[in-house]
């Protein structure tokens, strides 16, 4: 007789949850909502639609967001969905590869205020671009 008692409270206790609407923008946040806005400011800022203090405001904010409503308006003013392709390349690491650019322009701008003589930065690149390859596309370094 307790356990069909405490059945039935905890079959009400959920009740409300389900009734409440899901897109309800005066709902706390929690931990993962903060971190899919995140994950999609940064998406948005390697597409170039953020530049690097715009992404860091945003972050900083959504990381400080308490409610639903706070997380959607740091994302209101971009589009809804990356295309479908810029969506497979980030899920495969694509950001990875936009670092490796990034450090590697930079490393040529120091070879070249340094002197320009032995190009260094190829041991960096080519290392860097080595373990891309087989952390994002292992099946063309297999041998067969």
């Amino acid at each position: 007789m307790c356990h069909s008692r405490h059945h039935r409270h905890r079959r009400a206790a959920h009740r409300p949850a389900e009734v409440a609407p899901r897109d309800d923008p005066g709902l706390r946040a929690s931990d993962d909502e903060r971190e899919s806005a995140v994950s999609l400011l940064r998406e948005h800022a390697a597409a170039g639609r953020l530049d690097v203090e715009e992404l860091e405001q945003r972050v900083g904010a959504a990381y400080a967001a308490r409610t639903r409503g706070e997380l959607v308006t740091l994302i209101g003013d971009l589009p809804g969905a990356l295309p479908a392709r810029a969506r497979t390349v980030a899920s495969r690491g694509g950001h990875e590869w936009g670092a490796l650019l990034q450090v590697s322009a930079v490393l040529v701008a120091i070879w070249a205020l340094s002197g320009a003589g032995y190009f260094w930065p190829a041991w960096v690149m080519a290392w860097w671009a080595c373990a891309l390859l087989m952390k994002s596309a292992p099946g063309l370094l297999r041998l067969r």
